[in-house]
This record gives C-alpha cells, sequence and structure tokens, in this order.
C-alpha cells in the first residue's frame, strides 16, 4: 500500500472550489445573456410597435383633408378619386385610429376590417384636439416589459380638394 496515490482531503477541497467557481461563472454567464436576449426582444418589439404605428399614421394624415380629435381616438375624412379618374369630385373615406388603456393596442378601422398597428403602446397624445384641417402632432408611447420608448409625429393634412372648373 505504500506505492499507491490517494487523493488527500486538501486536493479534494482544491478541486471541488475549482468546480464551484467554473460552475459560477458558466451559470452566471448564461444568466447574463439570458437577461440581454430578453431586453433585446424587449427594445425591438417598442422600435417596432412605434414605426408601424408611425407609418400608418403617416399615410393615412398627409392624406386626409380633416381629422376629429379626442384623447384616445382619432377619425380621418380622406377624399379620394374613384377609378383613378382625376376629376373634381371626390368619394369620401373615413379612417378611425382608437387607443384601448385594457390591452394596449392602437387599433386602425378604415371601416371594412379593423386590424392593431401598435400592441404595447401605452399612450396616445393628439395636438390640438376637436375638428383639425391643417397639421397634427401625434405622441406615441410605447412599453414591452421594462422598455420604454417614444415617438413624437408632426404630421401636415393636405389641403382640401379644388372646386370644379364653373363653365362659362
Amino acid at each position: 500500500m505504500k506505492d499507491e496515490s490517494a487523493m488527500t482531503l486538501v486536493e479534494i477541497l482544491v478541486a471541488l472550489a475549482i468546480a464551484g467557481l467554473i460552475t459560477g461563472t458558466l451559470v452566471t454567464a448564461i444568466y447574463q445573456i439570458y437577461q440581454v436576449t430578453g431586453w433585446g426582444s424587449n427594445e425591438l418589439q417598442v422600435q417596432h410597435d412605434l414605426q408601424n404605428a408611425a407609418t400608418w399614421l403617416n399615410r393615412d394624415v398627409v392624406s386626409a383633408s380633416s381629422a376629429d380629435v379626442s384623447d384616445s381616438q382619432m377619425v380621418l375624412t380622406i377624399p379620394y378619386f374613384p377609378s383613378g379618374t382625376f376629376t373634381y369630385t371626390a368619394d369620401i373615406r373615413i379612417i378611425t385610429y382608437t387607443h384601448s388603456i385594457t390591452d394596449s393596442t392602437l387599433t386602425r378601422d378604415p371601416g371594412d376590417s379593423t386590424f392593431v398597428v401598435g400592441r404595447h403602446v401605452d399612450s396616445i397624445a393628439f395636438s390640438p384636439t376637436g375638428t383639425v384641417t391643417s397639421a397634427i402632432t401625434i405622441t406615441l408611447t410605447s412599453q414591452a416589459s421594462v422598455v420604454t420608448g417614444s415617438a413624437t409625429l408632426q404630421l401636415d393634412m393636405r389641403p382640401e380638394p379644388m372646386p370644379a372648373p364653373s363653365s362659362p
């Protein structure tokens, strides 16, 4: 038994301490990667919601000739020319944007179907309120988990269509 080598208690304790340090470091690194990935995902979600809402709002507001605005709703009146004709008479389309506080969504309703343009919209502010015919400022705030983002849009509406020319 003299030539048999065995580990001493000190060697076992040192080996366990080193294994514990390595394991702790790996667990911490994996946890940090998980946290950063979750934060990045939330950041992307907030930015996506703001960009999507801004795209739809910009598209519709710059086409509108007027808007009826309240605290949580905007109703846009958009003249359009049917069949691609450029006559002086325009039909009217109504598009309604509604912010729901209960489920933090911003929806767009063009009359035939309603769809969500922003899912994590905590607040929306329109300025001015009432009937607007020139420019409108829209401030959106979106939040996913602990990540918050906001955007302010200054949008000009188009002027009323030109009146029909008078016949001689």
